[in-house]
């Protein structure tokens, strides 16, 4: 006799009563909510904040009627009666309702494996340590000017379950995905690639140890049918077992079979035995960093391996701007250069700002940096040695300024600040006309802020009140 099929609680059906617990910020929690509902579930919505954000997310689903809100409460009585409970990834597994649940036997489950569980297209997911939102919106821009329907979401910011009445069979959906969720994947899911920016070090504060972190990034390797694609040069990725029927690998060398890379500067493309395929100049490119090449040669491979010809993609890739808060120039003030990278939140995505603006700084000149938050490991001692060599000065603020001040001050000129302001203005104090100030946080931002766009945010609103005062005075 066949064995019965195991229950997916990522394809829950009429009358099945669900618990999502954790709206998020970001549409994730809301737009599982809508599909549940129009899958007929009964839906209750917990949420240990009844803040002035959550209220508003309930309003804006007044129309789904029947729904059961439970805000400001996060009790095991919750579990009463539920048959799935989703929960939102920023939801550590040592949670006190995701232990009761677990205890009780009710089953589990996230957004993501709601879309990937029910989505009729293809799938290409992108992850990594740093550069999943450039690579995957390269991509995206790619697939897109080459003609395929295609659809963006994930991590990036917005729910791929936003776009339920527009999915397709033929269509593509580009991914990004975070260790957090990938961590509870469910080890049915598939997708037809994987796509991964370097692989590094990160949330060791959530997933307990690097190797932790690591295996979580593995479980997409595991789960792609068509293509595996990372860094040549990527230690940890090249290791991630996959049964893909193909694996391809970028780096900055001319490009052997399978790879992506670089020839006579140009980013080049050899899926196969064939000959190089030009895709266009890295100095075409409107990015700024080594590190944008290799997520563009990684978004250009998933693009070609999809059908995208070599002409469009090195369009695409030619016409994309940064996206906010990712390294760029934002304002000469004063004679001084100043760069974004608010999106910054662990030091190696500031250490590869700081190489491109030490190659990009004018002989003699110098490089002022703004740093802070809050530490994912406490190691003070790796970001101190990480930043020293490539800057004149240090404005610190947060959680991150006073132990990190302290390994900093004997050696290099720092201010230790209370705010970021404080941080800014001490910045623009220390430097001179030619200089650049690069604000390029290396910490995490819940010290102070909801999120890291939040704190960039602030970076930009300061930075437009000084120059609007400047013009004043002027």
């Amino acid at each position: 006799m066949p064995s019965t099929p195991t229950f997916d609680p990522a394809l829950p059906g009429p009358g099945t009563r669900v618990l999502v617990h954790g709206l998020g910020r970001f549409g994730g929690g809301q737009q599982a909510i809508r599909h549940l509902w129009r899958r007929g579930c009964a839906v209750t919505v917990a949420d240990r904040s009844a803040g002035a954000d959550h209220l508003a997310t309930q309003k804006a689903l007044r129309d789904l009627h029947g729904v059961d809100w439970q805000l400001g409460r996060e009790d095991e009585g919750l579990l009463d009666g539920i048959d799935v409970l989703v929960v939102n990834p920023a939801v550590p597994d040592s949670h006190p309702l995701l232990l009761a649940a677990r205890a009780r036997g009710v089953a589990t489950t996230q957004e993501v494996d709601l879309f990937l569980a029910a989505y009729p297209g293809r799938v290409v997911a992108v992850t990594g340590t740093n550069g999943k939102s450039t690579t995957a919106t390269l991509l995206h821009a790619a697939l897109q000017r080459a003609g395929h329907d295609a659809l963006l979401g994930g991590n990036i910011g917005r729910s791929l379950l936003a776009d339920e009445g527009l999915w397709r069979d033929d269509q593509v959906a580009v991914l990004e995905i975070s260790s957090f969720q990938l961590e509870r994947l469910d080890a049915r899911r598939r997708v037809l690639g994987a796509v991964f920016t370097r692989v590094t070090r990160d949330h060791i504060d959530r997933h307990g140890t690097l190797a932790a972190y690591h295996a979580a990034k593995a479980r997409l390797a595991m789960i792609a049918e068509q293509f595996v694609i990372h860094g040549a040069a990527d230690p940890v990725a090249s290791e991630f077992p996959s049964a893909a029927q193909r694996r391809l690998t970028f780096a900055d060398a001319p490009p052997a079979p399978g790879s992506g890379g670089l020839l006579d500067d140009f980013l080049a493309l050899r899926t196969d035995t064939g000959p190089a395929e030009l895709l266009v100049h890295r100095d075409a490119l409107r990015m700024l960093g080594d590190f944008q090449v290799e997520n563009a040669l990684a978004a250009g491979l998933a693009a070609r391996l999809l059908g995208a010809a070599p002409h469009v993609i090195g369009m695409a890739l030619a016409t994309a701007a940064p996206l906010p808060f990712r390294l760029q120039l934002v304002a000469v003030t004063g004679g001084v250069r100043v760069y974004d990278n608010g999106v910054s939140t662990e030091v190696q995505s500031t250490v590869a700002a700081l190489q491109t603006l030490a190659r990009r700084v004018e002989q003699g000149r110098r490089i002022h940096w703004l740093g802070g938050g809050k530490s994912k490991d406490g190691d003070y001692a790796a970001v101190a040695e990480a930043v020293r060599p490539f800057v004149t000065s240090a404005h610190l603020f947060g959680d991150a300024a006073t132990p990190l001040g302290a390994l900093l001050q004997p050696t290099l000129p720092t201010t230790v600040n209370a705010t970021l302001a404080e941080a800014l203005a001490a910045a623009f104090a220390a430097a001179a006309p030619g200089d650049a100030v690069l604000f390029s946080p290396a910490f995490a931002s819940f010290d102070r802020y909801p999120n890291f766009r939040a704190r960039a945010q602030e970076f930009h609103a300061w930075l437009a009140s000084s120059r609007a005062q400047a013009a004043l005075s002027g």
